[in-house]
């Protein structure tokens, strides 16, 4: 008998839901062949068997499953399969006398629970069989939100009743809106982004009129549409083995894992929820395959969406940030990551050229937030002043 056992998908989920089985239970299956759908946040994503053999189905279409899960088994042949069921059995339902026993903890949302006092009576009322970190999160929010006796005695009272089911409805006339999945994957990434990375914040303004001269250039030549951003992917994936620790990933406080290419993530958001695709070996693409690269990451977020395994293993971010007057932008440091760079708009300013002449030039701030523990303010600084260099004599991007 082999497990079939959920893989992590991404550094988003710490739960999937079962979208579909693409296998019937009892159905011979062959290794390698898609036998299950699962959907994170971002994208949804087949498992394939590991081996030949009978299928034997545990989980239901739309429920909840994390990494680690085992979701079904295979078997051998139907024989294995039947002399399994035979020898399951159904645990005794409790007896009335019985206590009542806490749900199952995951050990990350235990070590939150103890860390915040909270009990099984408190952990029960979230209603589910195993409680993973994100439902302690969501009641410690929803805790940390209600207002307190002292200062809100009628609210408190009013909320009470509701929860014992005969009080009256609230009456606050603001509708609902429930946020998507997607979002609610974001704001578990932020949160783990802001509990465990102590970040710092560094900042530079880069002359751009080369960079923009070289990008018209570019997509003259390729047909395609070259700009800054594609540029900075470009020059950013090109400082890996000179800059290696705003590549790396972190390990156990003592040590790092350093990159051994450079797979550059870009935010993609086209009013579908925010994605952060992965271009990968940036060093050994040209600028115009990196733009033709980007083009089809902007399309398919509009539409098909991303697979999963395209949206992981990123060693650096670039967050782009070019609206018009955006001056600054300090994103988060994605968990797993040491470094990310923000680019914001394009900006004009007047300048004295070399004959005193007033000129205007434009210039866009280029921002690198960075994990603290690994990197510290002065390469942070040689990163970004590096990049710069890049950009304002760029000649060489466009023989790339």
């Amino acid at each position: 008998m082999t497990d079939l056992v959920v893989p992590k998908l991404n550094n988003n989920d710490t739960t999937y839901v079962l979208l579909d089985w693409l296998a019937e239970d009892g159905e011979r299956i062959r290794a390698g062949e898609p036998i299950a759908e699962v959907e994170t946040s971002k994208a949804a994503e087949e498992l394939l068997s590991d081996g030949d053999g009978v299928l034997h189905r545990l989980v239901e279409v739309n429920q909840e499953c994390a990494p680690g899960d085992v979701i079904g088994h295979v078997f051998d042949d139907e024989e294995a399969r039947q002399r399994f069921l035979a020898s399951a059995v159904t645990p005794a339902a409790p007896t009335p006398e019985a206590r009542p026993v806490g749900p199952v903890l995951t050990d990350s949302a235990r070590e939150l629970a103890t860390a915040h006092g909270l009990g099984d009576h408190e952990l029960r009322e979230i209603g589910k069989a195993v409680v993973r970190r994100t439902d302690v999160e969501r009641l410690l929010a929803d805790r940390s939100a209600a207002p307190t006796a002292a200062t809100e005695p009628v609210v408190v009272a009013a909320a009470a009743a509701l929860a014992a089911g005969d009080g009256p409805e609230p009456d606050d006339p603001r509708p609902v809106h429930t946020l998507s999945r997607a979002q609610r994957a974001v704001a578990a990434v932020v949160t783990e982004s802001h509990r465990e990375v102590p970040a710092a914040l560094a900042v530079i303004k880069v002359r751009a009129d080369a960079a923009l001269a070289v990008a018209r250039q570019l997509t003259r030549a390729t047909r395609t549409l070259v700009g800054l951003p594609e540029l900075l992917v470009k020059v950013i994936g090109g400082l890996r083995e000179d800059h290696p620790l705003l590549f790396a990933s972190p390990g156990d406080g003592s040590s790092v894992r350093l990159a051994e290419a450079a797979h550059v993530g870009v935010t993609i958001d086209v009013g579908t929820g925010l994605f952060i695709p992965v271009v990968r070996d940036v060093e050994e693409l040209t600028c115009a395959e990196i733009a033709e690269t980007l083009m089809d990451f902007r399309s398919r977020a509009g539409g098909e969406g991303f697979r999963a395994g395209e949206l992981a293993g990123g060693t650096i971010v670039v967050s782009l940030h070019t609206d018009p007057d955006v001056v600054l932008a300090g994103p988060i440091v994605f968990p797993g990551q040491t470094c990310v760079v923000a680019i914001g708009g394009t900006q004009d300013e007047l300048a004295l050229d070399a004959d005193a002449q007033v000129v205007t030039r434009r210039f866009v701030n280029l921002s690198a937030v960075y994990d603290h523990r690994v990197v510290n303010g002065r390469e942070a600084v040689a990163f970004l002043q590096a990049v710069k260099a890049a950009l304002e004599s760029p000649d060489h991007l466009a023989e790339e």
